[in-house]
C-alpha cells in the first residue's frame, strides 16, 4: 500500500514538472510523458497515450483560460492552423500504408534537433525586417493581426497557414507524434509571432486535439481513470505553475527554452527509435 502511494506521488510530481515545462514552451508535454509512462511505470502503450490525452484536456483549458486574460491567445490563428493540421494527420496515416517511416523518423528527429539548436544561434537581422518567410506571407489573401494589449502585430498569408498546418499534421500522422511541438516554432519562425503569443496559441490548439483524441481513446477503452488521475492532477497543477512562470520570462529567454524543448523532443524520438528497433 505504501509503495502504491509513493509511486502515485512520484507520478504526480513528474507529471507536474513536464506539464509546467510544456505549458511554458507551448508543447503540452505529451511527447515527453508517454515514453516515461511506458519505460518507467510500465503502462501499456494504449493506456499511456489515452492517459496523457485525457490529461492534456484540463491542462490546456487552464492555460488557455489564463493566457486569454493576458491577451496572449490568437484564436483566429489557432483555428486556421488547426484545421489543415487535422487533415494532415489523416494524410500522414494514409501514407503509412505506402511508405516505411522508420528511417524517415531518424531524419525527422535530426531536423528537429537542428531546429532546436538554431534557437541558440545569433540571428542575422534583415533590412527592414524582411526575409524569406516575410515575402511569402505577402501572398494574398493575407491579413495583419494587431494585438493591442501586448503591442504586437504580425502578418500571415492564408496559403502559408494551410501549407504549414498540413505539413505539421502530416508529420504527426506519419510518425505517430503530437504536432504541438511543431506549431510553436512554425508560428515563431514563419509568422514572426511573439514567443508568448505563439506558445499560448499552441496550447489553445491542444484543447481541440486533446478533446477529439480523448473522446476517441475513451470509446476505445484506452482511458483508465484509476491510473490516469495522478497524471491529470499533475498536468493541471503544472499548467497553473507554467502560466505564472511564463509571465515572468522574457521573450528572448522563452525562445531559448523552446529551443531546449525541441532538442529534448528530438532526443526522445531518437531514443524511441533505438529502443523499438
Amino acid at each position: 500500500m505504501e509503495t502504491e502511494i509513493i509511486i502515485t506521488i512520484i507520478l504526480i510530481l513528474i507529471s507536474f514538472t513536464i506539464s509546467m515545462f510544456g505549458s511554458v514552451v507551448g508543447f503540452g508535454g505529451g511527447i515527453f510523458m508517454v515514453p516515461i509512462l511506458i519505460a518507467v511505470f510500465h503502462f501499456p502503450l494504449t493506456t499511456a497515450v489515452g492517459s496523457v490525452m485525457i490529461s492534456l484536456l484540463p491542462s490546456s483549458l487552464i492555460s488557455t483560460f489564463l493566457n486569454r486574460k493576458e491577451g496572449f491567445v490568437d484564436f483566429k490563428m489557432g483555428v486556421l492552423l488547426e484545421v489543415p493540421t487535422i487533415l494532415g494527420v489523416f494524410i500522414g496515416v494514409l501514407l503509412l500504408s505506402y511508405i516505411t517511416a522508420v528511417h524517415l523518423e531518424v531524419l525527422f528527429a535530426v531536423m528537429v534537433l537542428f531546429l532546436g539548436i538554431s534557437f541558440f544561434l545569433k540571428k542575422e537581422k534583415n533590412k527592414k525586417g524582411q526575409g524569406f518567410f516575410y515575402m511569402l506571407n505577402k501572398l494574398k489573401p493575407r491579413y495583419i493581426i494587431k494585438n493591442h494589449l501586448n503591442h504586437a502585430a504580425y502578418r500571415f498569408s492564408v496559403w502559408m497557414v494551410l501549407f504549414f498546418g498540413l505539413m505539421a499534421g502530416t508529420l504527426a500522422g506519419l510518425f505517430g507524434i503530437g504536432g504541438g511541438f511543431l506549431k510553436t516554432p512554425i508560428m515563431l519562425r514563419v509568422f514572426k509571432m511573439p514567443a508568448k503569443i505563439a506558445t499560448a496559441t499552441a496550447l489553445f490548439m491542444i484543447v481541440i486535439t486533446s478533446t477529439t483524441g480523448s473522446i476517441s481513446h475513451f470509446m476505445l477503452g484506452h482511458v483508465q481513470f484509476s491510473e490516469a488521475w495522478p497524471i491529470m492532477l499533475g498536468f493541471a497543477l503544472g499548467a497553473l505553475g507554467g502560466q505564472k512562470l511564463n509571465l515572468k520570462i522574457k521573450n528572448a529567454t522563452l525562445e531559448k527554452l523552446i529551443g531546449m524543448g525541441l532538442v529534448l523532443a528530438a532526443l526522445v524520438m531518437m531514443s524511441n527509435f533505438i529502443i523499438n528497433r
